[in-house]
């Protein structure tokens, strides 16, 4: 029975022997646990954004010498968009093309247009590079309907703009009521304070944005209303009534904001009027509208 056992032990001690000998002088490729690759040269692992993000805000240019222009046209485009009609208006209303990419403006059929955050940010990143060699008088445009939803001939009508009403009144949207309301125009309005369940996310923002770009949160107006839209005409006096700190901030929230670009661009569309000076309530009867803006009276 000894005799046994010592045979038993003596092969088991021989093939524990034999293995290790076998581990240590293989190959790396035999090794039974492998451990992780490091980075690949010039790569390295995901840590997420940079905090804090790279910052480029835009700087405005020196002062040129010479008078400003009397008017300028402002034409967010995007980069297939043909523009050339603006051509057209030279030289009485000469123009400033900023190209965009188009992204997913045509990926389905409602996709039209792009982000209108993109918009607004083309837009104020305008104003403040230029804030010392503005025109007297600026028309703001967006890139166009790419599915032909236009409401408005702007090669029609921004020849017949009445420059003295504007001058007087300071701003105006290029699209006037088409309902009788001057509380809601068109039916559209805002109530930061009682947000309803379709624009919720959007009220709900509005103090933030009031406080971030207005500095005054307890003053936030109990409705906003105004035509909804990018294509606006300012006066050169109303834009300058905020310094270029102040369009930094809106910029600034635009370029920071974790809302969607199309949700932050709409905000925009609903306070233009009070970035450049009107009520929160600003919905002008539309025969008047139309007198003033166009001279169709």
């Amino acid at each position: 029975m000894r005799g046994k056992l010592a045979s038993i032990a003596a092969a088991a001690a021989t093939t524990f022997t034999l293995i290790i000998l076998l581990y240590t002088s293989a190959p790396t490729s035999w090794t039974l646990r492998k451990s992780a690759p490091g980075p690949v040269i010039g790569q390295g692992p995901y840590l997420g954004w940079p905090d804090p993000l790279p910052w480029n805000p835009p700087k405005p240019k020196d002062a040129s010498e010479g008078q400003s222009a009397e008017r300028t046209i402002i034409k967010v485009k995007l980069e297939n968009e043909d523009a050339s009609w603006i051509s057209k208006l030279e030289p009485t209303w000469p123009s400033e093309i900023i190209s965009i990419k188009p992204m997913y403006s045509n990926a389905h059929p409602k996709a039209h247009r792009p982000d209108k955050g993109r918009v607004a940010n083309a837009y104020l990143a305008w104003i403040i590079e230029n804030y010392n060699n503005l025109p007297e008088t600026l028309v703001f445009l967006p890139p166009s309907d790419a599915f032909g939803e236009e409401t408005l001939n702007l090669r029609e009508a921004i020849p017949e703009l009445q420059i003295p009403y504007i001058q007087s009144s300071g701003f105006a949207n290029l699209h006037c009521p088409t309902s009788k309301s001057q509380t809601t125009c068109n039916g559209r309005s805002l109530n930061p304070h009682k947000p309803s369940y379709e624009f919720r996310t959007l009220e709900a923002k509005i103090p933030e944005v009031w406080k971030e770009c207005f500095g005054d949160q307890a003053g936030v107006p109990g409705r906003i209303a105004s035509v909804l839209g990018s294509e606006f005409v300012v006066s050169k006096e109303h834009v300058m009534r905020r310094s270029v700190d102040d369009y930094l901030k809106l910029w600034g929230w635009l370029n920071k904001t974790i809302m969607d670009d199309d949700s932050s661009g709409l905000v925009f569309e609903y306070i233009w009027h009070i970035v450049f000076g009107k009520d929160a309530i600003f919905c002008p009867e539309e025969r008047r509208c139309e007198c003033d803006l166009y001279g169709n009276c």
